[in-house]
């Protein structure tokens, strides 16, 4: 038998061993480089809000109207609504009789509007139920979508839209009609009308404004008038005063006569600092629909001797169906963030000296740099490109590469918005290949 001599396995072993690793060698720097994977993400605008919350109390100029009698007051108006000098805007009725006469009047004529919208024209005994189905289907997503979205005066327009369709789908599918419905209810409202004749007083308006019935008590106590000499003490003793009884048991509604309102709120002397006159801040009103406004910072009252700050916000912007319950919460934007969104583990940096990121490009890695300006949980906002930027990269024809030392490195640009960021790979350098 042969004998297989030693070192000659060993020796055969090590060259396999160094053609494996030759080829490898070779694999990754010549072909490999076709083969590495990296996972990217669009960089997509992002802006956020830091917040600050209080307790916001509102002014406006407000004019109670007297009462006429004793009585109930039923408005003409809707609440809320701009009338001119010498309009009705309301009725008192003298007795609880009348105002329950008026009330179901007001009802029967509610119902008499949804029953002879509801009536179908006779072709569509033959037509598309089909389509009624759509329109139905339609109104219902729109309640639905209006709810979602907290537009609540929106879901319940749409409520009266939604009962009518379904009375002409219901009509065409079971031939049903609502004609004696609709004789019956003339009918009480005529005998209602005549039995209460003349029986209330009209309200008439004595200047413009926007009326409305709802009275609180405190129309003659937080006045705009007292706002441009108002301390911290005078706010605290407005907010701990009662609202007057009489105003709330003898009234006939009342005219707001100016657009303009204010909102005032007290926070702590740290939170306050970054505030500034007559810059504009967000304010949010959570329990009013979570309605959002722009309000400018008329007055911020800051004194030496005390730990509180009392701002107060104004606007002329009077968004409809708005509750101004005279004090609500509200939230302040402080400060606001706007930039673009980058991956923690997109951040890189260029020798050890300059924040960016690395994009993919076509089939090229380029570098871009990343300044960051907030810190999220898992993501980075970091800013735009100037507008100076932006041109100056506009007649760029190509990239530029830093130099390994980094005294180029304001040459990269910075990031744009939906550049393809990459957030894992390994090796990165500018101007790599990627097929």
């Amino acid at each position: 038998m042969r004998m297989i001599n030693p070192k000659k396995v060993v020796s055969a072993v090590l060259a396999a061993v160094l053609c494996i690793f030759i080829i490898y060698y070779m694999y990754r720097q010549v072909i490999g480089i076709s083969k590495d994977k990296v996972e990217t993400e669009n960089a997509v605008p992002i802006s956020i809000e830091n917040m600050v919350s209080s307790t916001g109390y509102i002014m406006r100029y407000e004019r109670v109207l007297d009462a006429v009698g004793t009585g109930t007051v039923f408005s003409v108006v809707d609440d809320g609504e701009k009338v001119s000098a010498g309009m009705a805007v309301a009725n008192v009725y003298s007795s609880e009789e009348a105002a329950a006469i008026k009330s179901r009047i007001d009802e029967i004529d509610e119902k008499l509007d949804i029953l002879e919208s509801s009536i179908v024209d006779q072709e569509y005994f033959s037509a598309d139920v089909g389509k009624l189905e759509q329109d139905r289907n339609e109104i219902l997503d729109s309640i639905l979508k209006n709810k979602a979205e907290n537009n609540f005066e929106d879901c319940i327009i749409s409520k009266d839209k939604l009962l009518i369709s379904m009375n002409k789908l219901s009509s065409v599918k079971n031939g049903g009609a609502f004609e004696e419905q609709i004789s019956e209810l003339q009918e009480e409202r005529l005998r209602l009308a005549s039995a209460q004749g003349e029986t209330y007083t009209r309200i008439f308006a004595p200047e413009p404004g926007y009326y409305t019935g709802i009275i609180d008590g405190y129309e003659k106590i937080f006045s705009p008038e007292i706002l441009e000499t108002m301390t911290i003490s005078d706010f605290e003793r407005l907010t701990q005063r009662e609202p007057d009884n009489n105003l709330i048991s003898s009234n006939s509604g009342k005219l707001v006569t100016d657009s303009r309102w204010y909102i005032c709120c007290e926070l702590d002397k740290n939170e306050a600092q970054s505030f500034e006159e007559g810059e504009e801040y967000t304010v949010e009103f959570p329990y009013s629909e979570g309605v959002s406004l722009k309000m400018e910072l008329l007055r911020a009252v800051r004194e030496t001797d005390r730990n509180e700050t009392v701002l107060v916000f104004t606007t002329d912007e009077m968004p409809s169906g708005f509750g101004y319950v005279r004090s609500q919460k509200i939230d302040i934007a402080r400060e606001s963030y706007s930039g673009l969104r980058v991956p923690k583990s997109a951040m890189r940096k260029l020798n050890n000296e300059t924040d960016g990121v690395y994009i993919l490009v076509g089939e090229t890695v380029r570098f871009r740099r990343a300044e960051v300006i907030y810190e999220l949980d898992d993501y980075y906002i970091v800013r735009y490109e100037s507008e100076a930027e932006k041109t100056q990269n506009a007649v760029q024809s190509g990239e530029e590469a830093v130099d390994e030392s980094g005294t180029g490195s304001e040459q990269y640009r910075y990031l744009s918005l939906y550049d393809s960021v990459i957030v894992s790979g390994k090796d990165l350098y500018d101007g790599k290949q990627i097929n």
